[in-house]
């Protein structure tokens, strides 16, 4: 059982492998073992694919075109290798077709940038599927060819249905009729022999009571070669329904320097059709009766002429021109003038002899003018000017542009645009204008209440003239108030006169919660009119605001420039909270009940520390660093501020020594000194510096070896401690130097005979 379920696994795991592979975005061929190429062909004939949807699927998995060409020529060796690592029922029947079949390329076009040139776009598409209609009806002039499939039905006194392939020797092999030559021949010459061929079998065909009809089954592949100038040359294997313009998208149109105007269908070494293809680009229509034979060549010349289009026309572009064709066959081609083009006169830059030449073709010359190569073509705007235009601006009751009339006058500009608003300021108006002739503007006023009320001349207008009427509250200052402090949208606010004070604390969204009310304080410019600098510049006031804004209460009248200021309650603020972590019976986090709350006070309220610490483990956090005090040892009244962390770690009996030790461990606590837990921990290394060892304790405290003369004074060892012995820095001296062990001696003999003198 467990074999039979570890075979299943295993077969699972290879499938999952599998489909990610054949999922994942493929990069190169290259990249591909022989096994994995064939479990990739595998996957895509499980999916039921044809092999000419599995080429589409791996272009559109990142296989680039050259890939997919590499990728055939090895799916083939390797199949023709062996045959037993694809299955009976993916084998390629056809190789050779498999290899030159590139109809797949219909569907995956390359994609290319934008072209300047007029037509090169349409080729770049690569949503478009310009693929011809293998459903279509059987064409009339179709041109059957070795390997085409004939539906021959009779229909009538006699029922046939056959279907029939045409030979490479071109014959057709008829039921009960023997052989009929139809290579070359159209359907319907094909039909008239077929029939003629089929009436001694059929006698019904000759008078009538049996019908025959001819059709394709399946078409043939053809192969037409695409040369000169072409983005994509070579030989090309399509359907032999696939028509001119197939061809042409599909060998993506023309290279940088090949022609659109007149591309060549060569057969049998002989030209036998040239396409002007701006004609299916301006019109849409298609020369249907193109139709391609097997080894034809389409062939994309070098272009002529090109003339650069820009300016104010419908579609600029770099335009591909004909030998006679004209300026106005150019305007044509780019759709017509634009909606703001200046008609006058196109303007042409060409290329001479040694300088470039300008010239100005007036519209009507456009029929006549015949450009040359590398010209450019320039249409001009109209000018953002009106010939007649005035304007009208301010406290009007309808402002804007106006006509300019024979005689209008500024009395009558005012009485069009309906009259002042009640607004107006009507002591002085005034009109900008620019003086014929002159660079300079000018400025001329006038009393608008006079010339309504007829007390001063009319003042006549020209083109371009300006008239403004200003609004009196133009030329008012507007005053404003500041509200700030605890209202809900502090800010400025429009000052308007018969403003209360609980009117702009309205505007300003009322009080907040936490806002004292009582204590609002009003700030006033005082209005000093002596000459000389006053120290006193504000007015204050402190007043009781009702928290209703009832103003009949207590009110004060606000004046311009005034700031209001509401402060917050003293006390009405949370003091914030504590953390309280560890072996603590109720840990959490505590509000400061208190703004001089102690840590003891906070630990009787989270109900004590456990049994399993003690007082002197102790530790206090404050910004995320610890607090270097013993609360225990000292029993100072330690202050808690928000947001600082009490951890209470569990009491441990035990003792690490760690550092420049030879075996660093956690030992049992046995009251000894420092010396004596490093014994245990085998001694310090020849690196370890037991002159800088400290104890850390574990309420955070630490304490260093202290030294005085030749006497060094360690640390207590406590339960929990930690003993770290630091190693020696690369710079640090190791004994004393020849000087110091010198003083050294001087000052003890210095000593030994003071105390020989004090002792006599």
């Amino acid at each position: 059982m467990k074999k039979i379920i570890y075979i299943v696994a295993v077969w699972l795991a290879c499938l999952v492998a599998l489909e990610t592979m054949a999922q994942r975005k493929i990069e190169g061929v290259g990249q591909l073992s022989d096994q994995q190429l064939a479990q990739l062909w595998q996957q895509t004939q499980k999916q039921g694919m044809s092999e000419n949807d599995a080429m589409k699927e791996l272009v559109k998995r990142g296989m680039s075109m050259a890939d997919v060409a590499e990728f055939k020529k090895r799916l083939v060796r390797l199949q023709a290798s062996d045959k037993k690592m694809f299955g009976k029922d993916n084998l390629i029947a056809d190789t050779a077709y498999f290899l030159r079949d590139s109809s797949w390329k219909f569907e995956v076009p390359d994609v290319r940038m934008p072209s300047p040139y007029y037509g090169f776009d349409f080729f770049n598409n690569p949503q478009s599927s310009f693929i011809p209609n293998i459903n279509m009806a059987t064409p009339a002039n179709y041109v059957l060819g070795p390997g085409d499939e004939i539906v021959l039905n009779i229909t009538g006194l006699n029922e046939v249905s056959e279907r029939v392939r045409v030979t490479r020797e071109g014959n057709l092999a008829l039921p009960h009729a023997g052989f009929v030559q139809v290579s070359g021949l159209t359907i319907e010459q094909a039909t008239e022999r077929i029939k003629n061929k089929l009436k001694l079998p059929y006698p019904a065909l000759s008078n009538g009571q049996s019908q025959l009809l001819v059709t394709l089954g399946n078409v043939r592949s053809i192969r037409v070669t695409v040369i000169g100038e072409a983005y994509g040359p070579g030989d090309y294997t399509i359907s032999s329904l696939a028509g001119f313009f197939n061809v042409l998208y599909l060998s993506g149109g023309p290279g940088k320097n090949g022609s659109l105007r007149a591309i060549e269908l060569i057969r049998n070494n002989k030209v036998v059709k040239t396409i002007d293809f701006y004609q299916f680009l301006q019109t849409g229509l298609m020369d249907s009766e193109i139709r391609l034979q097997d080894r034809d060549i389409i062939r994309y010349p070098i272009y002529q002429k090109r003339v650069t289009l820009s300016g104010a026309v419908k579609r600029p572009s770099i335009y591909e021109l004909l030998e006679k064709e004209t300026l106005a066959d150019l305007m044509r081609f780019a759709g017509g003038w634009a909606d703001m083009a200046f008609r006058g006169a196109v303007k042409v830059a060409q290329v001479g002899k040694q300088e470039r030449l300008f010239r100005d073709i007036p519209e009507t010359d456009l029929s006549y003018f015949i450009p040359r190569d590398a010209d450019s073509v320039f249409v001009d705007k109209v000018r953002e000017r009106f010939l007649n235009r005035v304007m009208i601006a301010g406290s009007v009751v309808r402002p804007g542009n106006y006509e300019l009339t024979d005689g209008l006058s500024l009395l009558r500009l005012i009485q069009k645009a309906n009259g002042l608003t009640e607004d107006a300021f009507v002591n002085r108006g005034y009109i900008k204008r620019q003086a014929p002739g002159t660079t300079e503007p000018l400025l001329v006023s006038f009393n608008v209440q006079e010339l309504l009320a007829g007390k001063t001349a009319d003042i006549p207008l020209f083109r371009e003239d300006s008239v403004v009427i200003q609004s009196r509250n133009d030329l008012i200052s507007q005053m404003s108030i500041t509200v700030g402090g605890n209202v809900r949208n502090p800010g400025t606010i429009l000052f308007r006169k018969g403003m209360k004070l609980e009117d702009a604390i309205l505007l300003a969204g009322g009080f907040t919660n936490d806002a004292a009310t009582h204590k609002v304080e009003v700030s006033r410019l005082q209005k000093n009119n002596a000459d000389t600098l006053a120290n006193r510049l504000l007015t204050l006031f402190t007043v009781n605001v009702d928290s209703a804004l009832d103003a009949n209460k207590t009110s004060i009248q606000l004046e311009p420039l005034d700031y209001i200021f509401v402060p917050k309650l003293l006390n009405y603020q949370l003091p914030g909270s504590v953390k309280l972590r560890g072996e603590i019976l109720y840990a959490g986090d505590y509000a400061l009940e208190r703004r001089d709350e102690t840590v003891t006070e906070m630990l009787q309220r989270a109900g004590g520390i456990s049994p399993y610490a003690t007082m002197r483990d102790i530790q206090v956090f404050r910004n995320n660093l610890r607090v270097a005090t013993d609360l225990f040892a000292s029993g100072e009244r330690f202050v808690l501020l928000p947001n600082d962390s009490i951890y209470i770690p569990r009491s441990t009996n035990f003792v690490e020594v760690k550092g420049a030790v030879f075996n660093p461990q956690i030992l049992s606590y046995d009251a000894g000194n420092l010396k004596s837990y490093i014994a245990d921990a085998g001694g310090v290394t020849d690196n370890g510096n037991l002159k800088k060892a400290y104890v850390q304790y574990s309420n955070g405290i630490s304490r260093k070896t202290r030294k005085f003369l030749f006497f060094r004074s360690y640390p207590k060892i406590l339960p929990g401690s930690k003993i770290v012995i630091p190693e020696r820095s690369a710079t640090e001296r190791r004994g004393l130097s020849i000087i110091e062990i010198s003083s050294l001696t001087g000052t003890l003999t210095a000593l030994i005979s003071l105390i020989a003198v004090l002792r006599n």
